[in-house]
């Protein structure tokens, strides 16, 4: 009887290997274990390599899932100025050039639908968010202060917030204006995370270093702030949001990095990861009060050194599919989930080291660095920008 090889041992592995260089998560078949789907480990940009585990990305701020695509996601290659889309395990830029800056060269993409995305130059680019009423990717341009919009039909982006003139190509505009008006006039600084309102396209975002949390209408007709009180700490619990203090911008860091994140449950509330307070806090967008949830102890920082008891700069929140909040803990290097109804928080990947785990690991046993951004696809994998370790690994669910 003749032996089929490819169900030898020497051929499972060749499969393996080339799955893994397609940027396949074939190699992953286990629940709970992690691959890398995009970057090589390596900070850099590689514009001719369409392959999305040897394409280089540079700091990745953000992974930002695709809905309905099949496994589709986008990055937020954050120093190289550019929103990548991987699918079927290959990259392309679908917003940025080669080149920082604000726009294309005419400035033509604010008007009308705009122009093709890769003909905009961005400065920064953080943590976007898909807008399943309008079909359209919402992206924050953190170093131009302003907020775009991406459609796939047309490839075009559009500016559709603080669509002021440029004199410098780095947003010379930046500062806080505009609320009861039009988004189109209001002014921002450092603008991050984006929450959509599901039922009617609406958002919030995060004015980073203003210290606010804005409202923007689905056409984009009225600006609002809905929390903050503009001044940098931690005051407000119990209160009216709009009173409140957030910590998301640290005056003594000359270099800080996106901070603040914001994720909607769909329903009424509104979380908030207010990273430099190392706390989530809760808003009722019903009545409009705040609160912190009891996730963890109070980070005390003891020497400027993380205390891995407590949350350590939390950079995004998501809501999984099983109900509970997942926080990207990025000063302690985890992802961590935490149980809305029985007030437990458990680490689910990473081991407080910070390193470039291997891949086909475990979840607890595979280290990351400085995760930024996650998110879940539409298997319920999970989607982590492991930034510092410049890759986007997922988790077979």
């Amino acid at each position: 009887m003749r032996t089929d090889f490819r169900t030898g041992p020497l051929w499972l592995a060749l499969a393996s290997l080339v799955a893994a260089s397609a940027g396949c998560v074939a190699p992953c078949p286990d629940s709970g274990q992690v691959c890398t789907v995009a970057g090589t480990g390596e900070a850099g940009a590689n514009e001719n390599e369409a392959r999305a585990t040897r394409s280089p990305l540079y700091g990745p701020m953000d992974v930002i899932a695709w809905p309905g695509s099949g496994g589709s996601f986008f990055i937020g290659d954050w120093n190289n100025h550019k929103i990548r889309l991987v699918e079927d395990g290959t990259v392309s830029t679908v917003v940025g050039t080669e080149f920082l800056g604000d726009g294309d060269p005419d400035f033509l993409e604010r008007e009308g639908d705009g122009v093709p995305g890769i003909e905009v130059a961005l400065n920064h680019p953080t943590q976007a968010e898909w807008n399943p009423v309008t079909g359209k990717l919402l992206l924050p341009s953190w170093h131009n202060h302003r907020i775009r919009e991406w459609t796939p039909e047309t490839g075009h982006s559009v500016v559709v917030c603080a669509n002021t003139a440029i004199d410098d190509g780095n947003g010379a505009n930046a500062g806080f204006a505009g609320d009861g008006g039009p988004a189109a006039d209001a002014l921002m600084a450092f603008p991050n995370s984006i929450a959509v309102d599901p039922d009617d396209g609406s958002f919030w975002f995060v004015d980073q270093k203003t210290n606010h949390i804005r409202w923007v209408a689905r056409d984009y007709s009225l600006i609002d702030s809905i929390a903050g009180n503009g001044t940098s700490g931690y005051e407000g619990d119990g209160g009216p949001a709009l009173e409140a203090s957030f910590n998301f911008w640290d005056s003594e860091d000359l270099q800080p990095e996106p901070s603040g994140s914001i994720e909607y449950d769909g329903a009424r509330f509104l979380y908030v990861a207010d990273t430099t307070n190392h706390a989530i806090r809760v808003i009722d967008t019903a009545d409009g009060t705040i609160d912190t949830l009891p996730v963890a102890p109070e980070q005390p920082l003891t020497g400027g050194t993380c205390d891995p008891s407590a949350l350590c700069f939390p950079g995004d929140v998501e809501l999984g599919p099983d109900g509970r909040l997942w926080i990207a803990d990025t000063g302690n290097h985890v992802i961590r989930a935490y149980d809305l109804d029985s007030g437990v928080l458990e680490t689910v990947v990473g081991t407080l080291e910070a390193a470039n785990g291997e891949d086909g690991l475990p979840a607890l046993e595979t280290a990351l660095r400085r995760p930024h951004g996650i998110d879940f696809d539409d298997d319920g994998a999970l989607l982590i920008a492991d930034t510092y370790n410049h890759r986007i690994r997922r988790v077979t669910p």
